[in-house]
């Protein structure tokens, strides 16, 4: 018999590849689904950590200079916002200590801060900076807790208690045309707070034409919260209005218990 008969081998016809493309096509498509709930998971994961920082340098705050910073206003011998004073207590005190009177020094409020952000958050400007002025957060303090920083609000002064007050909750980066933005100074529906205008229950991922940004929002369908204790919390979709309501109110004498 001839070497090259003896030899030759058969190759994979067009159908055969055929056949193994559908196949490949076939995984993907199951494989596809539970990539994506990896990611969303490991994106709600690194946003339940990054509201546990900030409740955290809340707290470290409040030990350092015996009273919580406030929404907007004065605080460390400074002016600005609530996350421009958490800057030194979540490992960006170079940048606070850049702006050596107010978020506006040096441009400190264009800066844009990875824990600040929620990965979830889709719909966010480029570069996370608002109008090329403005950088973006997604989680707004509880305007009812901090307030102005008039007269100095400490935790202990909390009449609900720690463990039943909102401190930190969801917002988009930009809602409706509005920014969420992490250094705004004024009380205004830019700056990074909610519950100042309403304390209205949070929207389940509204689109930009029906986003309020007087109000929070679920990203993704999911709320995550930081309480004034410090621990985090994802919210029951089908909270109620009330609930919400209460936990955003320091001092309605209500206990949340399993109600959140």
């Amino acid at each position: 018999m001839p070497l090259d008969r003896r030899f030759r081998r058969p190759g994979l016809t067009v159908a055969h590849l055929l056949v193994v493309l559908a196949v490949l096509l076939l995984l993907l498509a199951f494989l596809a689904p539970a990539v994506a709930r990896v990611r969303e998971a490991a994106a709600r994961a690194q946003s339940t950590n990054n509201l546990k920082q900030m409740a955290l340098a809340v707290h470290n705050a409040h030990d350092t200079y015996r009273t919580m910073p406030p929404i907007v206003g004065e605080y460390a011998n400074k002016e600005g916002s609530l996350h421009f004073f958490l800057l030194p207590f979540i490992e960006q005190g170079n940048l606070f200590n850049a702006a050596p009177n107010a978020v506006w020094d040096n441009d400190t409020w264009s800066k844009p801060i990875p824990v600040f952000v929620d990965p979830r958050d889709t719909l966010l400007p480029p570069g996370a900076i608002y109008q090329n002025w403005l950088a973006t957060t997604n989680y707004p303090g509880n305007w009812m807790v901090f307030k102005d920083g008039k007269g100095g609000t400490t935790l202990a002064q909390i009449p609900d208690g720690t463990s039943n007050t909102l401190m930190f909750a969801l917002r988009y980066q930009v809602c409706n045309g509005a920014p969420t933005a992490w250094g705004y100074p004024s009380l205004y529906s830019w700056a990074p707070m909610i519950a100042y205008d309403n304390q209205q229950l949070f929207q389940q991922s509204p689109t930009q034409n029906d986003c309020d940004c007087t109000r929070a929002q679920a990203i993704n369908g999911m709320m995550i919260i930081a309480m004034c204790d410090g621990s985090v919390r994802h919210v029951n979709p089908r909270v109620s209005a009330q609930t919400w309501a209460n936990v955003c109110d320091p001092a309605d004498g209500m206990v949340l218990g399993n109600d959140l």
